[in-house]
């Protein structure tokens, strides 16, 4: 998979299918053309200085993620399994077992990957700052030294 940046007027004029809503056109100032083997998509995001960041779920299935949005998208289908329009800005995601964790500044939305659903969020007491995987449970540490233990497993 690769990602080609792409100027305001091509991505309008690209009959892609986007993997974010256009609803947030007029704060977008990134545009890109994402090429995976035959299939293609589009992608717009605000961020001047990130790219967005792309996590391999399953054959041809990404995890796909930047400012405050998300989406699982089929590149096989070529079309979006799910999409979230995040309330807090983008931090990064880890895939354990079949739970997909998405860290967000001031929480962590648990998807379960084999209905495309959310089944927990996780509201953070201060700013996120990373997930540690530990065999069936996670570490979801926060800044001033805040740590939060989640199990993985099913309940």
């Amino acid at each position: 998979m690769r990602i080609e940046i792409i100027d305001h007027n091509t991505y309008k004029e690209l009959d892609y299918e986007a993997i974010f809503d256009n609803c947030h056109n007029d704060f977008y100032r990134k545009y890109g053309k994402i090429i995976n083997a035959d299939s293609h998509t589009k992608i717009a995001w605000s961020s001047d200085l990130l790219l967005p960041q792309f996590l391999d779920l399953s054959s041809k299935i990404y995890a796909i993620g930047i400012d405050q949005n998300f989406a699982i998208y089929d590149f096989e289908k070529k079309q979006r399994i799910m999409y979230l329009d995040l309330m807090f800005l983008f931090c990064e995601m880890v895939k354990v077992n079949q739970k997909l964790f998405i860290a967000t500044e001031l929480e962590v939305i648990v998807v379960d990957l084999e209905e495309y659903n959310i089944i927990d969020t996780i509201s953070l007491p201060d700013m996120y700052d990373e997930i540690e995987i530990n065999c069936d449970k996670i570490d979801i540490h926060c800044l001033e030294n805040i740590l939060i233990k989640y199990n993985t497993g099913d309940n």
